[in-house]
């Protein structure tokens, strides 16, 4: 699975700002030793001076990740999207709210982030994947649960059979609108954030 992390940001101006630089700096040194739960302890420091530094909330989604927390690595995912109109940010944040979401199975939503995230960078090879293989598993689901459905109406006709989320058709329609946009948009996609990717695959 890749996992985004960013290892350089820009320097805001303003007190609260640069002290929450300072605790961002001083958690990226703890997370590239492996220390991720003191490296969270940090990036949390950095969000009490600046609530809504983005660079902040995104490192410490990594952090939560990686100690396994995943529903509050997603809510500090989400708010990193919500906080940046950084689009290179904002695109990393929405594919590592879909691999917290997958590790919560909660795919409806895993499908909603990677989607969000192609929109922004669809060239994202890794995030088309995950795309797709967070599809393969809802039509997986759904068939299972056909034959169960079918035996509540029978038991109880006036209870409705649940939507098929997407089928094979649209997320192949979905995919190739995504190819299309990408060469529209890779000029928005120059200014690059230094990353690294640990993991890949879910």
């Amino acid at each position: 699975m890749k996992l985004v992390f960013i290892i350089l940001f820009f320097f805001a101006f303003g007190a609260h700002a640069q002290t929450a630089n300072n605790f961002i700096l001083k958690g990226n040194e703890l997370y590239k030793k492996g220390d991720f739960k003191n490296a969270q302890i940090e990036y949390e420091k950095a969000l009490q001076a600046e609530i809504k530094n983005a660079t902040a909330q995104f490192n410490n989604g990594n952090a939560l990740q990686k100690q396994g927390n995943f529903a509050d690595a997603a809510k500090q995912f989400q708010g990193s999207s919500e906080s940046t109109k950084d689009i290179p940010l904002k695109a990393s944040s929405n594919y590592n709210q879909g691999v917290a979401e997958v590790k919560q199975k909660q795919l409806q939503e895993a499908v909603s982030s990677f989607k969000q995230s192609l929109r922004l960078n669809p060239s994202d090879v890794e995030a088309r994947d995950n795309l797709q293989k967070a599809l393969n598993e809802l039509k997986k689901q759904d068939q299972k649960q056909k034959p169960k459905d079918n035996k509540q109406q029978e038991k109880k006709p006036q209870e409705q059979k649940k939507d098929n989320p997407l089928n094979k058709q649209q997320a192949e329609n979905l995919l190739n609108q995504l190819r299309q946009e990408e060469k529209r948009l890779q000029e928005m996609q120059k200014q690059k954030i230094k990353q690294v990717r640990p993991e890949k695959d879910w």
